[in-house]
């Protein structure tokens, strides 16, 4: 038995012959009740005569309207405003054509026939179309609701406004666990204030958000565009932390997409940290910069790097002829190579991954040499973590200022036109070994006699989410439960997100002149603490009480606040208003390099005098000699 209920809910014949039958069941029944209502349930036999030419041929004309316009074709559970004007359209087409079956079937006229049936036969049979399917609809929605509200976990709260949330909440109705139930709508629009949407209160500003979490247990509060920006979420983040109280915050792509299809109440993602950080918006003449990479064959070492491999992909957007992908790490290449090829698939670009080490010519030669040459190259492969590279001079000046004397090297004896080193705000007054080395392979590129190659380095502070940054270390300490370590209260460090970071690489790499540091716009600096409770809160915890914060001090070369210049440097604007280039730098009047010292202490392992040669030859360096 139920082989046979299942194979008729999957038969489409089945399904159209039900549907015809409950067209020509309501035609009939308006038909007759039209008759009834106009004679005011007492028909005569002459009546009944008219009664009967009405169903074979006014029954007939809606019958025609409903086969013309498809109306048997529609799925029920799915009956829209649409459907109940295109129904209403048909019948008034099938009052036309039974009008005109009546007039033709009758003598050539309305003898003995009440016209008015048909216009009421109309309007029943629109209230019996549309009533009926749109009670199907209603009660399944119904059932789906009450089934899935009760697996849906948690309270919502959306800010956003009344438009908006009515496309989210009638996705919803299908995806109502991947969000929770619906407990209120915090719109600005002070005129909505205690008016409901499709159940839902709607309460007037967004600062009564921290009183509603509050009073209604809300355990998530869902943005919607256009209230998702850095400085909404924000303020409501840091209100209802005020407060104490535990929530999870969300936010929703954007509204085109979820109204369109393309995207469904399932891609609601947790509100990031990347998310409150406020960057102002840029503008970069990407014809500028594109014709910098367009055609051209470009190599990026530290390729499987985070700052690297960003750069490769939107190097790739950009089409080059060639991108030749550097790097030491095995895993981390084969995954960024993995990457590539699918995104280049179908693209005319040559993606060549090349294994090696920076410090060493022949395997810079041989990455060059695999496509005939390089004309931009971007030196990203460098150590960066600054308490680990203290214990470790000699790997750290090897790889950052040897190896990018190596690629410099072996970039302008194989014709490479322009040269772009990533380097970092540590290496201003630097502190650490690690900033020191980056300040010296600044150095190593500014020095080098004129050629042909345009060298040029890009400075800038911290990126969120890195490898080794505070981003995923406080992510993993707040999986754990805790605690959160956090170095002083006082440490400050600027932030950008890695595609900003590298897009403005990119651009002032086709900018700079030749022999430039520039430096890129990092906007407010942030506190590490003020970051780890913003990180706590949008986790839904409440710092100190949930997820405890602990002071570990100062590592050794780190400071508490980081710089991109001095003050006695000064900087030019470029054409680009985030990016700047250095105007006067400190190795002007500072003895020039000599690399071969360093070297020596290398090849000696001798700590104490790489640090006292690295105090002597980055000037306003903070670095204590030994």
């Amino acid at each position: 038995m139920h082989d046979i209920i299942d194979f008729l809910k999957k038969s489409v014949w089945f399904r159209r012959s039900v549907a015809l039958f409950f067209h020509a069941g309501g035609i009939a029944l308006s038909v007759w009740l039209a008759f009834q209502l106009r004679f005011d349930f007492a028909v005569s036999e002459v009546d009944s005569a008219a009664l009967r030419i009405g169903l074979l041929w006014g029954g007939s004309g809606f019958f025609i309207a409903i086969l013309l316009f498809g109306l048997y074709r529609g799925l029920w559970r799915f009956f829209t405003l649409r459907d109940c004007f295109m129904t209403a359209f048909a019948i008034g087409v099938g009052a036309i054509i039974g009008g005109a079956a009546v007039y033709f079937g009758n003598g050539m006229g309305f003898i003995g026939f009440p016209r008015s049936t048909i216009l009421i036969t109309a309007l029943i049979l629109l209230v019996w179309e549309v009533g009926c399917r749109g009670l199907i609809r209603v009660l399944r929605e119904h059932r789906i609701r009450v089934h899935r509200e009760g697996e849906a976990q948690g309270r919502v709260l959306l800010v956003g406004n009344p438009d908006e949330a009515d496309s989210l909440l009638r996705n919803m109705v299908r995806h109502p666990r991947n969000v929770g139930k619906v407990v209120g709508l915090v719109s600005d629009s002070k005129r909505h204030h205690g008016q409901q949407l499709r159940g839902v209160k709607i309460y007037g500003g967004s600062d009564l958000v921290p009183d509603i979490v509050e009073k209604q247990s809300v355990t998530t509060v869902l943005f919607l565009p256009p209230f998702n920006s850095p400085s909404v979420i924000r303020n409501v983040v840091e209100a209802v932390g005020r407060r104490g109280l535990p929530c999870e915050y969300r936010t929703l792509p954007s509204m085109e997409d979820l109204a369109s299809g393309r995207v469904t109440v399932d891609k609601i993602r947790k509100v990031s940290i990347e998310d409150l950080l406020h960057r102002p918006q840029h503008d970069i003449d990407l014809q500028r910069v594109a014709s910098t990479i367009q055609g051209k064959r470009v190599m990026v070492t530290g390729a499987g790097g985070s700052i690297g491999s960003e750069i490769c992909r939107q190097i790739l957007k950009l089409g080059p002829q060639s991108l030749t992908l550097f790097d030491s790490s095995e895993y981390l290449l084969f995954e960024i190579e993995r990457e590539l090829a699918v995104e280049s698939s179908g693209s005319k670009v040559q993606l060549i991954a090349v294994t090696g080490d920076v410090r060493r010519p022949d395997n810079i030669e041989r990455a060059i040499d695999q496509t005939g040459g390089i004309d931009v190259l971007y030196h990203a492969a460098a150590y960066k973590h600054v308490h680990l590279m203290e214990r470790n001079p000699v790997a750290c000046f090897q790889n950052n200022v040897i190896g990018t004397d190596t690629v410099a090297s072996v970039a302008e004896q194989a014709g490479v036109k322009d040269f772009v080193l990533v380097s970092t705000d540590k290496a201003v007054r630097p502190t650490s070994l690690m900033g020191a080395s980056k300040r010296l392979a600044e150095r190593v590129l500014i020095e080098r006699p004129k050629g042909k190659t345009r060298f040029k380095a890009v400075r800038f502070g911290n990126v969120l989410g890195s490898s080794g940054s505070v981003i995923p270390i406080f992510r993993k300490q707040i999986a754990e439960g805790g605690p959160v370590t956090v170095t002083s209260k006082k440490v400050t460090r600027y932030f950008m997100t890695i595609p900003e970071a590298v897009e403005l690489v990119i651009a002032a790499g086709a900018f700079a002149e030749d022999r430039q540091i520039c430096i890129l716009e990092m906007g407010e600096p942030v506190t590490i603490e003020s970051l780890a409770r913003r990180m706590i809160e949008l986790s839904g915890f409440v710092p100190d009480v949930d997820i405890p914060i602990i002071y570990t001090g100062l590592k050794s070369g780190e400071k508490e606040y980081e710089e991109l210049l001095t003050d006695d440097e000064g900087v030019v604007r470029t054409d680009h208003d985030r990016i700047w280039v250095l105007q006067k730098s400190h190795e002007v009047d500072a003895p020039p390099l000599v690399l071969s010292e360093l070297i020596a202490h290398l090849d000696k392992g001798d700590s104490v005098s790489i640090r006292n040669y690295a105090h002597e030859n980055v000037p306003g360096s903070l670095l204590l000699a030994e």
